[in-house]
């Protein structure tokens, strides 16, 4: 019995070591990670990095989410709304066991921004979506300006159409080039 005690709370311990040295899921204020996704599109790969100048808009989701699903018609009326504004929005499917399953999805529900694929796990772990969906918006320096985890109905799509303004009025920083 003691054996077994002890096994336990070895355990736990080093759990919570292991969990203290996560790093913490960033938030607004902090630089964006930057990282590269597999685009369904295509099967390119791209940074958001590449994205810098723009206001970028990171929705994070599964295909086994209903929350999610549920969030992609209000996603495309966003997308078709700020199209061609300086805005970019990128469906970021984080469950890539099936590659295929998340482009018929998106086909299914009518998508036509763009959707990647996590598929090397890199946006989760850095990104550390704990609920989904997840929504991130990006200013045009790469500081995030907006994360929002969960699915709220009734304030989401007014936090990201007032965090999205903000970005766009605010001039972007002259990206200087060291040599």
């Amino acid at each position: 019995m003691r054996r077994a005690i002890a096994f336990v709370l070895g355990a736990v311990t080093i759990a919570l070591i292991f969990y203290a040295f996560q790093p913490s899921a960033p938030v607004a204020g902090q630089t964006a990670p930057d990282v590269i996704l597999r685009f369904t599109e295509g099967g390119e790969q791209r940074s958001l990095s590449s994205y810098r100048g723009g206001v970028l808009v990171l929705d994070f989701w599964s295909t086994s989410c209903a929350p999610c699903r549920d969030a992609m018609p209000k996603m495309e009326e966003f997308h078709r709304r700020y199209k061609g504004q300086g805005v970019t929005v990128i469906g970021v499917a984080v469950d890539v066991d099936d590659y295929n399953r998340v482009v018929q999805l998106a086909k299914e529900a009518g998508v036509t921004y763009t959707i990647a694929a996590d598929t090397s796990g890199e946006a989760k772990q850095y990104y550390q979506p704990r609920t989904l969906p997840t929504l991130v918006v990006i200013d045009k320096d790469g500081v995030i300006a907006l994360r929002v985890d969960g699915y709220d109905p009734r304030n989401r799509e007014k936090l990201l159409e007032d965090a999205v303004k903000r970005a766009l009025e605010k001039p972007a920083k002259p990206i200087v080039q060291q040599q």
